[in-house]
């Protein structure tokens, strides 16, 4: 509370330290700037997958046919993302050994 209004505090107190300046804050920088993104690409493909079974549910009439396409949809699309991630996976391995080359001076 506090002593000269008499209502409690809308801000707490400790809540200061969370807007540190400098090293700490280049360090936390990480966590709101991931480097597993996969870009545009990627979420238009989890976009698919997470409204395709309304879309499906919407023009497909039979059930049966309704679970098979949405199985399909399901299946391409992890596929399609786990064939991304395997790409960038890769480009960054042939990145990292084409930097040690350079740096340790072979071929």
């Amino acid at each position: 509370m506090s002593a000269t209004t008499g209502r409690v505090q809308d801000t707490m107190p400790q809540s200061a330290r969370y807007h540190a300046s400098g090293s700490q804050a280049a360090a936390r920088q990480a966590f709101h700037r991931p480097h597993t993104s996969l870009g545009l690409a990627a979420h238009y493909i989890k976009e698919l997958g997470i409204l395709a079974p309304i879309a499906i549910g919407e023009f497909v009439p039979d059930p049966q046919e309704k679970w098979r396409y949405i199985r399909l949809i399901s299946l391409a699309t992890a596929l399609l993302s786990q064939g991304m991630w395997t790409a960038r996976i890769h480009a960054g391995r042939n990145t990292a050994r084409g930097r040690e080359h350079a740096l340790h001076g072979h071929g």
